[in-house]
């Protein structure tokens, strides 16, 4: 990166660290923070950063005139520093975010991305403990790829809800999982007496996620007849983003129109 370029961008207020050996930029913005964080959990790091410096090429983050760039994620400065705000907590085990809806689903958003198990894991516990409207939580989770077994039951409540998906709903749920939620609500109904809404007790909880999974798994994802090949990752400055792997429940991806998922 040229010196002149260097001295348009801004520092980071909280996040550019003395004895930091890793820069970023994100945006306008120069990161300055410990590569160990980095390589220790997320192999998509590890990667990078070996082959970066095994061939000394231009953009390992070791210095700031070779900055690692990440523009081509689609982030944000204020997502980058949620994100950091995990490694670098002044307290343990207590996350005082000024905006923890926003924040956290920054964290699940990059951690999803970027491959850290370990703080998506908390993450996803962190946004279990708040109050987030039921439809944007699971689109939250569906375009982070949460796993099965906590989105299932959204769906169910989805489904045995009184009222019916609106048009803004039923956009940002994607296709398939909209058209599964209306037949899902069909059938489930035709199981109580009367076609009841909401849902009567008589309508069990292991009738529905029978209903819903069986639905997802007759569904394909849009404009896809049968099972697709196995995916070619995706290229990103050169190097092999994280694939996206199957729920394990027939709902694993999702087609939708671009649109916001709840993070900033």
């Amino acid at each position: 990166m040229m010196d002149g370029n260097l001295r348009q961008l801004k520092r980071s207020s909280e996040f550019f660290l003395t004895g930091g050996d890793l820069h970023l930029i994100v945006n306008e913005y120069r990161f300055r923070v410990h590569s160990y964080f980095f390589t220790r959990e997320s192999q998509h790091f590890r990667q990078r950063l070996a082959i970066s410096d095994a061939f000394d090429l231009q953009g390992n983050g070791s210095s700031m005139s070779s900055a690692i760039v990440l523009d081509d994620y689609d982030i944000t400065p204020e997502e980058f520093e949620s994100f950091l705000k995990v490694f670098y907590n002044p307290r343990y085990s207590f996350y005082d975010l000024a905006h923890p809806h926003e924040e956290w689903a920054s964290i699940l958003k990059l951690s999803n991305l970027w491959d850290f198990p370990n703080v998506k894991e908390l993450a996803i516990n962190e946004l279990e403990k708040l109050d987030i409207p039921l439809v944007d939580r699971i689109v939250l989770y569906q375009d982070n790829q949460v796993d099965a077994d906590l989105r299932l039951p959204l769906y169910i409540q989805l489904a045995s809800r009184e009222a019916t998906l609106d048009h803004d709903e039923s956009t940002r749920l994607g296709f398939r999982t909209a058209i599964v939620i209306f037949q899902a609500r069909e059938r489930l109904r035709s199981l109580a007496t009367g076609g009841k809404s909401p849902l009567p007790d008589e309508v069990g909880e292991d009738a529905a996620k029978e209903v819903v999974c069986n639905l997802f798994k007759a569904v394909p994802p849009l404009g896809e007849a049968t099972p697709p090949a196995t995916p070619k990752p995706r290229i990103i400055n050169g190097f092999d983003s994280p694939r996206r792997t199957s729920s394990g429940f027939g709902f694993g991806i999702h087609s939708r129109t671009p649109s916001s998922s709840g993070s900033r």
